[in-house]
C-alpha cells in the first residue's frame, strides 16, 4: 500500500515540508547525538536519546516525502512503518529489515521507560548507536539523491 492510500485511511496526512523544517528536525538529531554521549546518565536514558534520534531521522524521510503522521495512538509505529515507503534509494528487503530493527528498539525503549530501570544492556547501547549512525547516513544519501532542495546547510560543509 502507498502513503497516498494510507493517507486516505487516516494514517498519514499530505503536507509539504520546507528546508527549515528539515533543518530543525536535524537539530533534534544533533541534540540526541550529544545527549547519548553524556556519561553521567543511565544507559536507559542514553538509549532513549539514541532512539529519539532514530525516530526523528525516520520522520525526516517521511516529511521529505510530503507526508506527516497524524497524532494519536501508534504515532511512533506509523513513523517507523513509513520507512517502507520513504527511503526509496534502498530495496524493499532492506527497508523491511530496518522496520523490524526499529520496532525492536522501540520495544526496548518502552521497557526502559515503563517497565523497569536497567532494561538496557551495553550491547543494546552499542547496537542502537550503530543503527543511528547508519540511518543518519542513509537519510542524508536519500535526501541528496531525491530532495536536494531540502538538505540543510551544515556548518563547515560547502554550500
Amino acid at each position: 500500500m502507498t502513503l497516498e492510500k494510507l493517507s486516505q485511511l487516516g494514517w498519514y496526512k499530505v503536507e509539504p515540508t520546507s528546508p527549515k523544517e528539515i533543518a530543525d528536525l536535524f537539530s533534534i538529531v544533533d541534540r540526541s547525538l550529544a545527549d547519548l554521549k553524556v556519561e553521567g546518565i543511565s544507559d536507559d536514558l542514553r538509549f532513549q536519546a539514541a532512539y529519539n534520534g532514530i525516530l526523528t531521522l525516520t520522520n525526516i524521510a517521511l516529511r521529505a516525502s510530503g507526508f506527516r503522521v497524524l497524532s494519536g495512538q501508534g504515532h511512533h509505529q506509523r513513523v517507523i512503518e513509513s520507512l517502507t515507503h520513504t527511503l526509496t534509494t534502498q530495496d524493499q528487503t532492506a527497508l523491511e529489515k530496518w522496520v523490524r530493527k526499529l520496532k525492536a528498539h522501540s520495544q526496548k525503549r518502552n521497557a526502559a521507560s515503563y517497565d523497569a530501570a536497567g532494561a538496557v544492556s551495553p550491547n543494546d547501547i552499542a547496537q542502537i548507536i550503530r543503527d543511528l549512525s547508519s540511518l543518519q547516513e542513509q537519510v542524508m544519501d536519500y535526501l541528496k539523491q531525491t530532495h536536494k532542495e531540502l538538505l540543510p546547510h551544515r556548518p563547515g560543509s560547502p554550500e
